[in-house]
């Protein structure tokens, strides 16, 4: 150590140890960072929710029973948004522009951290108002009856959708079901469709299915009233979507004559196998004149070798002049996988569709929750946004990667071809198609509830691995 003479250590030297402890120090901390190991960063913190990890890109606190319903395990986004409808008595196109944005007016995206949201954080400040046709009337539909050939469990699950387009109108629907040990059950699924207003007759039978579908022929017959003018076979997954317009459709034929009534298969390869027919999931419709004819002949087609909705025909062409009337708004749906192309077409909305809860899936009864506030002409109804979103209500949310030319009439080809089916396969009954947009981007109809303060709320939602990000539609009238 130095000292001056004065045996004190000079101030310069001191300054240059304090200097070099401070260099020697940051040098070590330096080195320690870039070697020490650091904990890994989520491009948004997660928090934990009643087993739920949710991102802080989430500004609320969503109710955990909502999101256990919803199947949602982790939330990356989630968006409200409230929609006052309007109705309009001037005709109104399947398909509307309208000049505001579905995300907030500050988002550039759906997730932008600059939405300015209020109430909770999740909600957007600007409520939307949609035009909407005056919902049609309740109609009296006893003037048709229906018959299914199901099982009494399968029964009870049906009767949901049946409410939607059966309850309170006035209609019957004849059920034929194998023999079901549980007399109490049954005797349930009747007290429940007479509190969700329909007319359900069960019938009981020891026959197989494709027998007891073709006794529906003579249980309508013999079923008929004076006001009796069509009856209808369908499969226990039929679902009308509007009884209003069923009743319209049906009133364009001339209900005295004989009515053979259906629609083809979407893939001409199922034509090719079962033939001109009315395939039975879009309903068969047989005027009462046909009726009164099938009757008469009901014993010899029995016999008949063909199967179900193929007996019908044949018994038709083997013994009546009768033949089919193609009527393009029923639908089969023979279409796998992805059928929503086929409802993201904006086009009219169909008078019926078959297999949305097998070969495909529709949340039929979901999608029409929002006719409990706007009526049956609210359902698959198109809004295009301003930023390019477009609302098909009751099923999804999208966003197109690929533009489309304005008036496009083009169906989305986003079902997988079955039974050896190209592209032409289905332009009889669903062109003209174009390509899947395989970059869209989509939001399903998960669940929709009518609330007791009259509102209707959907969720639409992206599922994504990297977390589901939920859409929540909240509806009201003006």
């Amino acid at each position: 150590m130095l000292f001056n003479r004065d045996g004190v250590i000079p101030a310069s030297w001191a300054w240059k140890r304090i200097l070099r402890f401070v260099v020697i120090f940051l040098a070590v901390a330096g080195f320690a960072t870039l070697l020490w190991p650091s904990p890994k960063h989520h491009a948004t913190p997660l928090r934990a929710h009643s087993n739920i990890t949710i991102s802080a890109q989430v500004k609320c606190d969503p109710d955990a029973d909502m999101l256990h319903r919803l199947d949602i395990k982790k939330l990356a986004d989630y968006t409200r948004r409230e929609i006052v409808v309007e109705t309009n008595s001037d005709p109104l196109a399947i398909k509307q522009k309208v000049e505001q944005p579905l995300w907030d007016t500050k988002l550039q995206g759906p997730f932008s951290q600059e939405a300015e949201l209020v109430q909770d954080g999740c909600s957007v400040s600007t409520p939307l108002t949609l035009q909407v046709p005056v919902p049609p009337k309740t109609v009296d539909a006893s003037h048709i009856d229906f018959g299914v050939a199901t099982t009494v469990s399968r029964l009870n699950e049906s009767l949901d959708q049946f409410a939607h387009w059966a309850g309170y109108t006035r209609t019957r629907i004849f059920a034929l079901i194998e023999p079901d040990e549980t007399k109490i059950a049954l005797q349930q699924v009747k007290i429940k469709a007479e509190n969700m207003g329909i007319n359900l007759f069960v019938t009981e039978s020891q026959d197989d299915y494709l027998h007891r579908y073709f006794a529906l022929i003579s249980i309508l017959e013999s079923n008929m009233r004076e006001q009796t003018k069509w009856g209808c076979i369908i499969d226990d997954d039929t679902f009308f979507v509007s009884m209003p317009a069923l009743v319209d459709a049906l009133a364009e034929y001339d209900d005295t004559k004989s009515y053979y009534i259906g629609g083809l298969s979407e893939g001409l390869p199922q034509i090719a196998v079962f033939g001109m027919i009315a395939f039975g999931g879009a309903g068969v419709f047989l005027s009462r004149p046909l009726l009164t004819d099938l009757g008469t002949v009901y014993d010899q087609c029995q016999q008949m070798t063909f199967t179900g909705d193929r007996r019908i025909a044949n018994c038709i062409y083997q013994y009546t002049t009768t033949r089919l009337t193609v009527d393009h708004r029923l639908h089969q749906l023979d279409l796998m996988k992805d059928a929503s192309g086929f409802f993201e077409s904006g086009r009219e909305a169909p008078l019926s569709v078959h297999h949305w809860k097998s070969w495909f899936t529709a949340d039929m009864p979901k999608l029409s929750v929002i006719s409990d506030l706007c009526g049956e002409t609210c359902l698959l109804r198109q809004w295009q946004f301003a930023d390019g979103w477009i609302l098909t209500n009751g099923f999804s949310v999208i966003k197109y990667s690929l533009p489309t030319e304005p008036g496009d009439i083009a169906m989305e080809m986003t079902w997988e071809p079955h039974n050896g089916a190209t592209d032409e396969s289905y332009l009889h009954e669903l062109g003209p198609l174009r390509r899947k947009d395989d970059d869209k981007i989509s939001y399903q109809l998960t669940d929709a509830l009518s609330e007791p303060n009259g509102r209707v709320t959907q969720w639409y939602i992206l599922r994504d691995k990297d977390g589901d990000k939920v859409l929540e539609l909240s509806w009201r009238k003006r």
